[in-house]
């Protein structure tokens, strides 16, 4: 990889990789066979900001998510206390700005979906407590606070209960995440957010006509707030198929450029969340092979550090406390 790649520190708006904790074989340590990211892959890739999501959505039933949601965080913490060396937990503005002057990856903790809270707004105190400094309404599903794309039927707005939590979200300084959303639910949740909002996971609907993607109108509106949209890897959102290319995904960075500017534009991979990520980026070690598509593409030097990761920065020193 030439020196001019390796300029360019990655951030990383979504991944799944807390699914993988508690599997047999599955070591964050060591290079695995399975799974998508571990240590050695993160730092071959030259990552230096990672979310964490922890989604419970899937495959708890009602009133088992905050137990679940237990686990997955336990296991955050188990893996940021066995690699102090490497990681560290981003909880403050401040820690952000430690982390690259100790060489560590700054860890951001998410919720994927606010089932864990069981309905009540309040709980949100608690997860604050515990490190998570990012949330999603819901998942595709609907729930207390919200409804997700597979509801969008329905053209429901947040519940009181939504309300009150993303109230309760702008108060402590937590990250308000749109993907999932139905369109009602987005826009009335953009309405309503005073911060610059994140899009952690999803790609363009006018190249992708799938429901988890974003139209040229809802990119418009986030960018119109300040927010940041980190384009996934996950080959569905990007061709439609099981199997997409990386110059299809780039195709996607250069749309978006185009609708709103490269300075709302990021990367989100979706890694150990998805089953089809695009051919040429199997894996995290391999981000370097995006950030040389985007120059072959005519991004400049500057644009791709934004890409790359200054884009999410400027998000999370806006929303978080110091």
């Amino acid at each position: 990889m030439s020196k001019l790649l390796t300029e360019h520190i990655i951030g990383d708006s979504h991944c799944d990789t807390l699914w993988w904790m508690d599997r047999a074989g599955y070591d964050f340590k060591q290079l695995n066979a399975s799974a998508h990211i571990d240590l050695p892959r993160l730092r071959s890739g030259k990552v230096g900001l990672l979310f964490f999501a922890v989604c419970t959505a899937p495959y708890s039933r009602p009133g088992s998510h905050l137990q679940k949601s237990m686990d997955y965080i336990r296991y955050y913490h188990q893996t940021l206390e066995q690699n102090r060396e490497d990681l560290l937990a981003v909880e403050s503005v401040a820690h952000l700005k430690q982390a690259p002057h100790e060489k560590k990856i700054a860890c951001l903790l998410a919720l994927e979906g606010a089932e864990p809270l069981e309905g009540c707004p309040d709980n949100l105190e608690l997860f604050f407590k515990l490190g998570v400094r990012a949330l999603s309404l819901t998942w595709n599903k609907r729930n207390m606070f919200a409804d997700g794309v597979s509801e969008a039927i329905t053209g429901s707005k947040l519940t009181r209960a939504g309300r009150q939590l993303l109230e309760k979200m702008s108060s402590l300084g937590v990250i308000l995440d749109l993907a999932h959303l139905s369109p009602s639910c987005f826009d009335d949740a953009l309405a309503l957010w005073p911060l610059p909002p994140l899009v952690s996971h999803a790609n363009s609907q006018a190249l992708c006509d799938h429901p988890r993607n974003l139209s040229d109108e809802q990119v418009k509106k986030v960018a119109e707030k300040g927010g940041v949209i980190g384009l996934t890897f996950n080959a569905p959102f990007i061709s439609g198929e099981t199997v997409a290319s990386l110059d299809q995904l780039v195709d996607h960075f250069v749309h978006l450029a185009r609708v709103v500017g490269v300075p709302h534009l990021a990367i989100g991979s979706d890694f150990d969340g998805i089953r089809y990520p695009v051919e040429e980026i199997p894996d995290a070690s391999c981000y370097g092979k995006l950030i040389a598509a985007l120059y072959d593409r005519g991004f400049t030097s500057t644009e791709i550090d934004l890409i790359a990761g200054e884009n999410l920065r400027r998000l999370i020193g806006a929303c978080l406390n110091e």
